[in-house]
Parts: C-alpha cells; structure tokens; sequence
C-alpha cells in the first residue's frame, strides 16, 4: 500500500479534486507515524472517502483509479466545457458536504409548493425587509443549511451556488463572491426558488455554474422561472414596473433614491439597485451605487458562515467531520 504522501499525488492527479480540497478532508489525527499501519491507512482513507465523495473501494487498492459515487446524478445550468469528470467533482463533493450538514440540522418544514409572495409575507410579519438575514434566518428556521464554500472542489471552475436533495431533504452552497451582500441575496433567493418550484425532482442537485443576474447568459425555462419567483419574493412582485424609476446620473444620487425607495416599498436597498441595473441594463451605475447603500465593502461570506456555525448542531457531527466543516467554513481546522 502506498504511503500516506504518495496516496495524496495519487488522489490529485486522478481525481481532479483541488489541493485546497483534500487539504480540508485530510483528518487532523493523522500524522508520518501512522503511515506504517495498515489499519491506520485504511482510516484514512476511509475518512477521506466519506468527505469527498469517493468510493471507497476505488481507493483501498492503489492499483485501481479512484472513483466518484455520485456522477450523473445533478442537473447543471450553463455547464461550459465537456469534462463530464469535472461534473462529477463537483457533485461528489457538493453533495458529501451536505449530506454532513443536514446532519447537524432538523429539518421538518418543507418549502416545496411554497408561492414567493407567500414566503415573503412571513418575512414581513416581523422584518422590514428581505434581506441576507431574513433568507438566512428563513432557511434555517425551516432545516436548510446554506454555507459559503471557502474550499472549492476544483482549482480553476467554479460554480456560483448548487442545492442538493438527499432523501427529501435539502442543502444550498454558494461560491461566488462579493463585496457586498446585494450580490448574495438574489443567488439565495434563485436557489431557494429551485426549492420551491419543484427543480431537484429526481436529482440529487441542482448546479448554477453562472451568475443568476448575468444577462449575457442563455437561460431555460427553469432558469427564468426561478429568476422571476426571487424577484417576487425580493419585491413583492415578478414585474416591477417601478424600478425603472431611477433619474440620477450619479451613482450617489441613484443610491438616495434607492434608499428611500427601499424603505417605502420594504425592498433591500442593494437589491433595489441591482433590479434597476437589471431592467436597465445599466450595470455600472448600479454596481457603482452599492458603495453608498452599504458603509463599506465586506466579505458577504462572513455572516452567512457564521451563522451557519451558530446554528448548526456540532453534536450530531463526528469530530472528523465537524474539523472538515470547519476548514469548508473558512475557520481551519
């Protein structure tokens, strides 16, 4: 049997799997001592196995190739490329790191069949708008774990947010970034709408590998509708005549308006704007304008992986895989 250093070579050269990725599922309770057990060995890969998605037949015997267990089993939107290896790196892991997340999560509220203008009104009985912590504070009220991946599968593509089904059950990653939460509350709201329109029905995940407000891209049927259930549960409305309303020629003058306007309609300001540049085609202006909606610019990830550490219970969780969480998360291990 290969040694433990060999075993890792191994892994990256014919998995496809990101160095970043394998350093995150590596246990902590390894060390080059070990390397001289069998059963030692066999843990660890075992443990890896577990956390990346492997077969773990495929890696127990290094004369075999290591192979995926989930493969064809996601639908992927605006996937660019023909590398069906790269699809199932993406599922295998998507899907391992939420099969351990909805294991420290109950989730007994289902969101299927649920309207957008339905979910909103819940929000509002107690909040003035939709923003980031509402949708956050909505999905894990209901036992949908949604992460920020700071350790992504692949070392050069990556999607912009996937939700995985396991046995009726439902988790949402992101991993675009951004600046500013704006960004980050249409891609939750899009995969939420996924949820509740029924997308996932008899696959194992669902994968945005492009921007859900990137107009240049070809979209499906699925696609759209999913676009216009977050609009409506953003706005209240799949057709927001209003938001064309923007005068200024400033992206200062847009942000007053856009403030205000938020504030009357119960609209998250950055949202507001971005709808504008959406219907506008205005982009620049809208993009520039977020930095006087918001004090400042800051890691959007860092809230919603935070409260995904809060609200998480580590308990349900085995030590190994709660350090692989943590290292997915952003904190290390």
């Amino acid at each position: 049997m290969n040694n433990a250093d060999q075993f890792r070579q191994n892994l990256i050269s014919h998995t496809g799997l990101s160095e970043s990725a394998i350093s995150a599922a590596w246990p902590e309770w390894w060390s080059n001592a070990a390397d001289s057990s069998i059963s030692a060995q066999l843990e660890l890969r075992f443990s890896l196995a577990r956390k990346l998605g492997l077969d773990p037949r495929s890696i127990v015997d290094d004369n075999d190739s290591p192979r995926f267990i989930w493969d064809d089993s996601a639908k992927y939107k605006n996937f660019k490329g023909n590398d069906q290896n790269e699809k199932q790196v993406i599922t295998s892991f998507g899907t391992s790191v939420a099969r351990i997340l909805l294991q420290g999560c109950k989730q007994e509220i289902s969101l299927v069949g649920k309207s957008a203008i339905s979910l909103r009104n819940s929000i509002l009985l107690s909040q003035s708008n939709v923003g980031i912590t509402e949708l956050l504070s909505l999905l894990w009220g209901v036992g949908i774990p949604l992460v920020h991946l700071r350790v992504h599968p692949l070392s050069a593509k990556r999607m912009c947010a996937m939700t995985v089904q396991l046995n009726g059950k439902f988790a949402i990653l992101l991993a675009r970034d951004s600046r500013y939460p704006a960004h980050l509350i249409f891609h939750i709201a899009h995969e939420i709408a996924h949820i509740a329109l029924g997308h996932l029905e008899n696959k194992s995940a669902l994968v945005d590998m492009t921007d859900s407000t990137d107009t240049s891209e070809e979209r499906d049927h699925e696609e759209m509708e999913a676009d216009l259930f977050a609009l409506e549960l953003l706005t209240g409305t799949n057709k927001p005549e209003f938001l064309t309303f923007g005068k200024g020629n400033s992206a200062q003058q847009l942000a007053g308006q856009m403030l205000m306007a938020g504030h009357e309609r119960r609209i998250e300001p950055g949202v507001l704007a971005l709808c504008y540049g959406y219907f506008t085609e205005k982009w620049p202006l809208a993009n520039k304008a977020l930095k006087y909606i918001y004090d400042s610019p800051k890691d959007a990830w860092v809230p919603i992986n935070t409260m995904a550490r809060d609200q998480l219970l580590w308990s349900n969780i085995n030590y190994d895989s709660s350090s692989f969480i943590h290292a997915v998360l952003g904190g290390g291990k």
